[in-house]
């Protein structure tokens, strides 16, 4: 598989593939190989390079006129992220967002679950709801994105418990208030500790119909006269080269700010931009408003953390490992007018805990080599035991922590005005920044609300330690709450058969142009509470899947090695 840089192609180079896939992250790469070895010949266009460039992030700023504010007296939460990555909480909302090869999981942790069977719903509560789909006619799908991230079993509710090895305690919690909700995570094929990265997959990607091109950022969609489809793609590179692709498919993989921000730009046609007669274009912005709900006093954490950690299961051989939490019933929902939301929970480790320390050692870093020692020397008893949970048991290593919390992240319920809009300041290229005016409604915060006095109540009533709500919800100062963004944008072009309120069909492909398609987070109908990967991906499937069947039906003629090599050549100058 050919990776080339579009900064050393002569100026004015054209290509013509008959798909052009616009975005290398997980869903831009995912959906290239589905399609490799097939009759189509591909083209991934990558704004940045095939390894991480600060340089290039650059193209991620926004102009953000909406939340997250700051508010006098109210601490932001952060994103939660520690250790080595701690530096993605300081990145602006809407701009923690990778260009390059791999896209986001250059700095993911590998997070990963379904949607639940009520996201997909029509819910009368919630007016713009309801998924042209069910959760188990895309159960197919989302099975070979787990295949595909190194998961286990796609389970991540009480159906687990039976698969656990060792699972945690059936508790007595009121299941009309609280659910359990599990979570996993991804990881490399040969590193368990370590999240997939998706460079590797366009490493591994090599196939006669598939080429890459990196430092080509689109700036325009260009419309035929009929304005019903794409003719072709504007690029442009950083030392001031251009090129132009020709295809007979496109696919917008560049997220959920980016795919709007790119028809919205679009405006050489269409006054509005690509796909937005209807101006329903970057609307119904959508994250996953994080907060922390409740904190546990130290000396409660051991018992609080054997019911609420990382449980494993053996899968092919291989152990695979979930993170128990809970999330607010259906039923409250339905009763309520809530959205759904889920609570993990947050372990911070003390600087003497044993196993940071051993794991210190045995990568050799000498920063804190004495007092790692001692620390190790003087917890034989704690690490046997760890060492038993895990191995044994395959549960969680035990940690000395210094805090153990419980944080939220919650759906969001669909508001027009939460959007991506068009700003008058301009990018390096001169395309229009992505205004941000992202909205968090009551409906959300009353549902986190909900939770975490669901949390307390049943802690009480089970005879578990007692928590300590948050300030805010203690004292029900709602101007006080206290979010932020997760980097998981989504529903600005969503997904649906009403044109008056989705951007794409149930097919994907944008309302009115025939062959521009988008995938990835932009088109879910409604954002859930999971973390989005594995849903996006196997929404990519699926889109693959149908892309397939398409092509075949127009007959789209077989790649030999010769028809490569011609466009090798063409692209190279020779």
């Amino acid at each position: 598989m050919p990776i080339r840089d579009l900064r050393s192609a002569p100026t004015g180079t054209e290509f013509r593939p008959d798909v052009a896939i616009v975005g290398g992250g997980p869903v831009g790469l995912t959906i290239a190989r589905e399609l490799a070895n097939s009759r189509c010949r591909v083209l991934v266009i990558e704004s940045g390079s095939a390894d991480f460039e600060a340089a290039q992030q650059t193209l991620n700023a926004v102009e953000n006129v909406g939340e997250p504010i700051a508010r006098e007296g109210v601490e932001s939460p952060g994103r939660g992220y520690n250790g080595s990555l701690a530096w993605l909480n300081d990145i602006a909302p809407f701009e923690l967002r990778n260009r390059g090869l791999g896209g986001s999981t250059h700095t993911w942790i590998g997070k990963c679950a379904s949607f639940d069977e009520i996201d997909f719903e029509r819910r009368s509560w919630l007016p713009v709801s309801g998924w042209p789909m069910t959760r188990e006619s895309l159960a197919p799908a989302l099975d070979r994105a787990a295949q595909l991230l190194n998961l286990g079993p796609n389970l991540y509710d009480e159906r687990l418990f039976r698969r656990l090895h060792s699972p945690p305690d059936e508790l007595g919690f009121d299941r009309d208030l609280l659910r359990p909700f599990f979570w996993q995570f991804s990881h490399e094929r040969d590193q368990h500790g370590e999240p997939m990265r998706f460079a590797h997959v366009a490493a591994e990607l090599v196939a006669p119909n598939i080429d890459i091109l990196t430092h080509a950022t689109v700036t325009q969609i260009q419309l035929d006269a009929s304005g019903r489809r794409v003719a072709s793609l504007d690029l442009r590179s950083v030392d001031g080269g251009c090129a132009t692709v020709w295809p007979e498919t496109v696919v917008l993989c560049a997220g959920g700010i980016e795919n709007a921000r790119l028809l919205l730009a679009s405006r050489s046609l269409a006054a509005g931009g690509v796909g937005n007669a209807r101006d329903v274009v970057g609307r119904y912005l959508s994250d996953h408003p994080r907060s922390t709900l409740l904190r546990f006093d130290r000396p409660d954490i051991d018992a609080v953390a054997r019911h609420f950690n990382f449980y494993g299961l053996v899968d092919h051989g291989r152990t695979q490992f979930y993170l128990h939490g809970l999330r607010l019933s259906p039923t409250v929902q339905r009763q309520e007018g809530l959205v759904n939301c889920a609570a993990y929970p947050v372990q911070i480790h003390s600087p003497g805990d044993p196993w940071a320390a051993l794991k210190r050692l045995m990568r050799g870093d000498r920063t804190r080599m004495a007092r790692d020692l001692t620390v190790v020397a003087r917890s034989p008893g704690f690490l046997a035991k760890g060492a038993f949970r895990r191995m044994v048991q395959k549960r969680g290593m035990m940690h000395r922590s210094d805090e153990l919390r419980f944080d939220v992240m919650v759906e969001q319920k669909l508001d027009a005005e939460s959007r991506v809009t068009l700003s008058d300041q301009v990018d390096r290229y001169g395309v229009p920044m992505p205004r941000v005016a992202w909205k968090i409604g009551s409906t959300e915060v009353q549902s986190v609300k909900r939770l975490a006095r669901a949390l307390v109540c049943e802690f009480g009533r089970n005879a578990l330690p007692q928590p300590h709500l948050v300030d805010w919800i203690a004292w029900d100062e709602d101007d006080r709450a206290a979010f932020t963004d997760m980097a998981h944008p989504s529903c600005t072009t969503r997904m649906g058969s009403d044109p008056a309120t989705s951007v794409v069909d149930p097919d994907a492909m944008v309302h009115g142009v025939d062959g521009l398609f988008v995938a990835g987070s932009s088109v879910f109908s409604t954002p859930g509470h999971a973390n989005p990967t594995l849903m996006i991906l196997g929404l990519a499937m699926r889109l693959a899947d149908h892309l397939k069947m398409r092509l075949e039906r127009r007959s789209v003629p077989v790649v030999t090695p010769r028809a490569v090599a011609e466009e090798a050549a063409v692209a190279s100058g020779a």
